[in-house]
């Protein structure tokens, strides 16, 4: 009997938690399945006038099962393969995360920046997770900006949003020239620009 495949072989060490769990479920529902069922002989013998007809080769008869059995386990070892490989794509190069809170005016609001690893031209992508922001009016909209000595530097982007929403933005400069993040909330017309959501430095 085989020895049951190694999840964590199979995977590696790149999946997130989340990623991770949904993978072993379905990793342990296939192992759980076991080989494919015995080939019926009736399916397994093949049929004397096609055995006759013209010059065509058959393979012996005992080896017709272990083939298709072979062939099942291929199929399998493939499904999970792809669907591993293909997962593995869709995750977020992650990098780093960054911590945000509220200020006075939203307390409960918080956030975290997920930080994806810069790619050749130095664009570093962020997917950024907040919570307790409330829906803007139309027209006003959100914008994170890094900064430096607790000054608004350089845009990464504009946004709105709902609870729970997760947004994509861009940092495309050397992040290492800056000491943190804000969320201004923006209204075109306006000089004001609050905070809504900073770092624990800025």
């Amino acid at each position: 009997m085989s020895e049951k495949p190694d999840f964590r072989e199979l995977v590696g060490d790149d999946v997130s938690g989340e990623e991770r769990a949904r993978l072993e479920r379905v990793h342990d529902l296939l192992v759980a399945a076991g080989p494919p069922a015995e080939l019926p002989p009736s399916l397994a013998t093949p049929e004397p006038d096609l055995r006759d007809e013209g010059n065509l080769a058959f393979l012996p008869r005992r080896r017709t099962g272990l083939l298709l059995g072979l062939a099942a386990a291929l199929a399998l070892t493939a499904f999970l393969g792809g669907f591993v490989a293909g997962r593995t794509r869709d995750a977020f190069p992650e990098a780093g995360r960054v911590a945000m809170h509220g200020t006075a005016q939203t307390a409960a609001a918080n956030a975290v920046i997920r930080v994806g690893t810069a790619d050749a031209a130095g664009n570093w992508p962020l997917q950024v997770s907040v919570h307790g922001l409330k829906p803007l009016p139309r027209g006003e909209y959100y914008e994170m900006f890094l900064t430096r000595d607790g000054k608004r530097v350089a845009t990464c982007g504009t946004f709105r949003t709902t609870d729970g929403d997760s947004v994509v933005l861009n940092a495309p400069y050397d992040l290492r020239r800056f000491s943190g993040w804000v969320v201004t909330r923006e209204k075109p017309g306006s000089n004001r620009h609050p905070v809504v959501l900073r770092t624990a430095k800025v």
